[in-house]
């Protein structure tokens, strides 16, 4: 009998990020903010003396690897003609980062990364076994390539200075139009009042986010400037306004360039709740609350140049799609994992959209994964202006048809009306003091105190259940010359009584 061939990735988003050599993976997990952080103690000392991990090498090359901002060119193509390449998967490679070293150091780095790959051996029926360096991880489990996780970073990227243009060619089309009936000069000024709250409002109809939607409309305004100040000459030559409309348009280019988040390739990790590939020595620091043994765990990341209060800095966002790897429900998509303020934040599927719609979604998926037919879970991923925190439109399961599914059109149009969110966020505020009256700790005490309070209801609005780090994974403990009593050890990064949206607190 032969042995089966693996699964690999066909006509899918992975296969084109396997060809383009963007996938990372599949690596043993690590924790985020452990790595990020550098914590030590956070990951088995085994681990490391097997060669499985490598905390320095994932940090610098998966967790947050030191990327170069993307060429203006690629910004400038992705405004002139990136609207009509939306069908196309052309598309999907504009304003994306790379590895900042030369290309050969570059090249090293993932070659380096490459030893630690896991090797996967196919068993039938979809399903593989996963070791490395002798050691066996994981027995009969589901090839992730036949139902994988994709989040696509559209809307988190794209939807200021989309909407922005959208408002240029309103005031490049209206304004000849408008001239030359007469009707610019007389009634312009009432035009542009009622026509910024106007569009504002369609957008807001669009995007569900005021301050895109606020920002994306104020070429309305300039617009109106910019006719007095460059309108059209004597003869009727508009092309000093054009101009001035391509300056406008070049300004939101600079500000997308700097501010607005790119996704990263993502990578691809076993989870195993227990054996030799468990991540964590403490079982307080492992979520408690899953019920698989194995998942495969698909981590996407997201980059914004600089914050918008901090314009010098950096900023990193992250997406976990955590798919059951083992038994019955393998194939399911069971936790979207995401981050705020320090804090890992776990969102179970059940939260993300209509039960009927999520629950046809699992069934199609776990058929897929039994029947050997590849799919894929998409979900869509939009993220706040300001702050640029993750959240979650729409996620959906699209069989594999022979072409990439993120680029159908439809699929993104649907997501402008989906928003998935908590609509018992005052419960959580109030369960939030409650802890602090009771474990006697101030969950956000980390937070600026200016902020505090907007940054709680921020939180608490995202559809999570559990968190990690609900103290924050950046709080350190000062040592100090006096002590009260006996110095207390690093908190567990799960505690049960810290569990503030979990069903049962009180």
């Amino acid at each position: 009998m032969s042995t089966p061939e693996l699964r690999r990735p066909t006509a899918s988003l992975v296969a084109w990020l396997v060809r383009q050599d963007l996938l990372r993976g599949p690596f043993l997990f690590t924790d985020y903010w452990a790595g990020v952080l550098r914590f030590s103690g956070a990951v088995p000392r085994e681990h490391e003396e097997l060669g499985l991990v490598d905390r320095a090498l994932f940090r610098l090359g998966l967790d947050r690897p030191d990327l170069e901002v993307p060429r203006l060119r690629y910004y400038l193509l992705l405004f002139v003609i990136g609207p009509f390449l939306i069908p196309f998967r052309a598309f999907r490679r504009m304003g994306k980062y790379r590895i900042r070293f030369r290309r050969r150091v570059g090249e090293e780095i993932r070659d380096r990364l490459r030893d630690f790959r896991l090797h996967l051996e196919p068993t039938g029926a979809g399903r593989v076994s996963v070791g490395k360096r002798g050691v066996r991880l994981a027995e009969g489990i589901l090839d992730p390539y036949l139902v994988p996780g994709f989040a696509s970073h559209f809307y988190a990227a794209y939807k200021l200075p989309l909407a922005a243009m959208t408002a240029i060619v309103l005031v490049g089309i209206l304004a000849p139009v408008l001239a030359a009936a007469g009707w610019l000069d007389e009634v312009g000024s009432h035009l542009t009042l009622l026509g910024f709250p106007a569009l504002t409002l369609l957008l807001y109809v669009l995007y569900r986010d005021w301050i895109t939607c606020i920002i994306g409309a104020l070429p309305v305004l300039v617009g109106a400037y910019l006719y007095r100040v460059a309108g059209p000459a004597p003869d009727g030559d508009w092309s000093r306004f054009f101009l001035a409309l391509g300056g406008l348009l070049a300004l939101y280019l600079i500000i997308d360039w700097f501010f607005m988040p790119r996704p990263v390739p993502p990578v691809l990790m076993l989870y195993t709740r227990r054996g030799p590939g468990h991540p964590y020595p403490r079982e307080g620091d492992a979520p408690y609350w899953l019920e698989g043994e194995a998942y495969w765990v698909w981590r996407y990341l997201m980059l914004t140049p600089g914050e918008v209060n901090k314009f010098w800095e950096k900023d990193w966002e992250r997406v976990d799609l955590w798919i059951r790897a083992d038994g019955e429900s393998a194939g399911s998509l069971e936790w979207v994992v995401t981050d705020a303020h320090y804090r890992e934040l776990w969102v179970p599927y059940a939260r993300l959209g209509s039960a009927q719609s999520l629950g046809r979604c699992t069934r199609e998926a776990i058929e897929a994964a039994r029947t050997e037919q590849p799919g894929i879970w998409l979900l869509e991923v939009d993220a706040d202006v300001a702050f640029h925190a993750p959240f979650f439109r729409v996620v959906s399961f699209l069989p594999d048809e022979g072409r990439v599914p993120a680029r159908q059109v439809g699929h993104i149009f649907r997501a402008l009306w989906k928003h998935a969110k908590d609509d018992e966020k005052d419960a959580a505020l109030e369960a939030l003091e409650r802890v602090e009256v009771r474990e006697r700790v101030d969950l956000l005490e980390d937070v600026p105190e200016l902020i505090a309070h907007l940054a709680a209801k921020k939180m608490l609005s995202q559809p999570w259940r559990y968190w990690r780090y609900p103290l924050g994974a950046n709080r350190r403990r000062e040592i100090r010359a006096y002590e009260t009593g006996d110095p207390p050890g690093p908190p567990l990064a799960s505690d049960p009584a810290l569990q503030i949206k979990s069903e049962g607190f009180t």
